[in-house]
């Protein structure tokens, strides 16, 4: 992940915010985030409730790792 996060904020400029299983949600980094990498079952929680969650709706790039889980 930290390559990934290195090479869309550098050389990108891009902001990246990692949301796991491993990791605890920040709503301001996801507020001001451009790429979410994130787990499908990670995305369904956050997503669920996308009508009261504005970060939610202002996504505009999900990255899902472990999709071969689906």
């Amino acid at each position: 992940m930290n390559d990934w996060k290195t090479r869309f904020e550098e050389l990108l400029g891009k902001r990246v915010v990692e949301l796991t299983g491993d990791t605890s949600p920040d709503i301001q980094a996801l507020s001001n985030a451009d790429v979410v990498v994130t787990t499908p079952e990670k995305w369904d929680g956050i997503s669920r409730s996308w009508h009261s969650r504005a970060y939610v709706k202002q996504v505009g790039l999900i990255v899902i790792d472990e999709i071969h889980l689906l």
